[in-house]
């Protein structure tokens, strides 16, 4: 919801007004909004339109979404609207568990479409997230960045760099593709104490930077 005060749900059912009083509050805290979702999407064409003029509105990056049955109403307005529409995954036994189905779906759709890559769903379905990038890399579009204590089953999150999961490698990948989207870092544990462990993440995001300047 918008605020504690105000129960208003964030999305495209906002007002401008509303949408103005989000901005606000955001630039007053310097934080940039860069995507919303995961949400459905309809494949009705004035249905669907709301979301993206709900994201241009905010000066959003993305749409995440995953609807797939849309892709040809949802490739039109990412056009349209030059937003990206990024395409997530969940573990077994949901429909887009297996990068395969969004890859052959959307290889040769426009470039504005794409993925948002969730790493530690794909461990959860015994898939290894560098193997899956290192094929779908030019179509990476966002991140739900995670670690995990293993891969092949449900694991709890680890903090970047504790777990199995390679993520300088990764970022490697998409960086040769010229990525330039952006990273949700994804804790899904201890959700009212966990800033310390958010904070870890952070920290080896900066560390990647780092190390790859110049």
């Amino acid at each position: 919801k918008l605020s504690p005060e105000d129960g208003t749900k964030v999305g495209p059912e906002m007002g401008d007004d509303k949408i103005q009083a989000l901005k606000a509050h955001l630039e007053k805290h310097k934080i940039a909004a860069v995507n919303f979702g995961v949400t459905g999407i309809d494949k009705d064409e004035a249905k669907a339109r709301p979301v993206f003029e709900f994201a241009k509105k905010l000066g959003l990056y993305g749409v995440t979404t995953e609807s797939l049955g849309s892709l040809d109403t949802l490739e039109k307005l990412a056009k349209e609207y030059d937003v990206k529409v990024c395409f997530h995954n969940h573990p077994k036994p949901t429909a887009l568990w297996n990068p395969d189905t969004i890859w052959n779906a959307i290889k040769d759709r426009h470039e504005n479409i794409g993925f948002c890559a969730d790493l530690g769903h794909w461990a959860t379905s015994g898939l290894d997230p560098l193997e899956v990038i290192r094929k779908i890399a030019p179509r990476v579009r966002s991140f739900h960045m995670k670690d995990r204590e293993i891969v092949g089953k449900p694991s709890r999150d680890r903090p970047f760099g504790t777990g199995v999961i390679d993520n300088f490698a990764i970022l490697d990948e998409v960086r040769k593709h010229g990525f330039a989207g952006n990273v949700t870092i994804e804790y899904e544990i201890n959700w009212k104490n966990n800033v310390t462990e958010i904070a870890q993440c952070v920290g080896y995001l900066r560390a990647y930077s780092a190390s790859r300047k110049g």
